[in-house]
């Protein structure tokens, strides 16, 4: 999969803490209560010394730069800082006028160890990023330039890791520049290429469908330089079941 969940619920106050991290993304916090629509924006997320005072030194920290999404509120930042804070055993807090409630770490380091050896299996690119990818070529060229194969390299390992993913959709474009036949055959070859690039990084063979369609079906003007750049393209799409 793409992303990671470290959660944690009090059946108390109703209050749920929620980190999450999807591959080539920031870290999110998010924070919400149970039959609660909407908490105060004044709301802070703070990391503070356990209520029993034990003879250390905790790093503490205060983020007050926090967004609505949803029931949630949510923040980036500094969500790294408290998370690694509770790694260190201090306990984490939400304040608001209304309400104080705090979350020991008491028996933290299990579920931060399951969610930092999911961190680490993250793939390069996430799926929202990743489901629909354009390249783009050089008139009359079906070379796959070293950014690219790079692009092809992160998409790869996602499908590798993602078994959900059911389908790779590779279809070649060109634009109206020159002969329609020898267009379609560029087309093609744009896209075998492609998906050639993707079984070379252990993408199975049954996985891929390639379509090449020549000049049809362009998506950007061809009556300008920069549209029918757009249009010697090769798309990438995903599918998961």
């Amino acid at each position: 999969m793409d992303r990671c969940i470290l959660a944690a619920n009090d059946p108390h106050t109703g209050f749920r803490v929620q980190f999450s991290l999807v591959a080539s993304e920031p870290l999110e916090l998010g924070v919400e209560k149970r039959g609660v629509r909407s908490l105060p924006k004044s709301t802070s997320f703070n990391t503070t010394e356990p209520v029993w005072g034990i003879s250390k030194s905790y790093s503490t920290t205060t983020i007050e730069n926090i967004s609505r999404s949803g029931t949630k509120l949510v923040t980036k930042d500094g969500a790294d800082l408290l998370l690694a804070d509770m790694a260190g055993g201090a306990w984490f807090n939400i304040n608001a006028m209304d309400f104080d409630v705090y979350f020991p770490t008491t028996h933290f380091n299990q579920a931060f160890t399951e969610f930092n050896e999911c961190r680490y299996q993250l793939p390069p690119v996430n799926f929202q990023h990743a489901r629909q990818v354009e390249l783009l070529f050089a008139r009359g060229s079906t070379e796959l330039t070293s950014t690219q194969k790079q692009i092809i390299n992160d998409i790869s390992t996602l499908i590798k890791r993602d078994q959900k993913i059911v389908r790779v959709l590779i279809d070649g474009y060109t634009d109206n520049s020159g002969d329609s036949v020898a267009n379609l055959q560029i087309s093609k070859q744009r896209g075998s290429d492609v998906a050639e690039w993707f079984v070379e990084n252990g993408v199975s063979k049954s996985m891929i469908e390639i379509r090449g369609h020549g000049d049809r079906y362009p998506k950007y003007d061809n009556t300008t330089p920069e549209g029918r750049n757009k249009n010697r393209r090769v798309e990438i799409r995903l599918v998961r079941k």
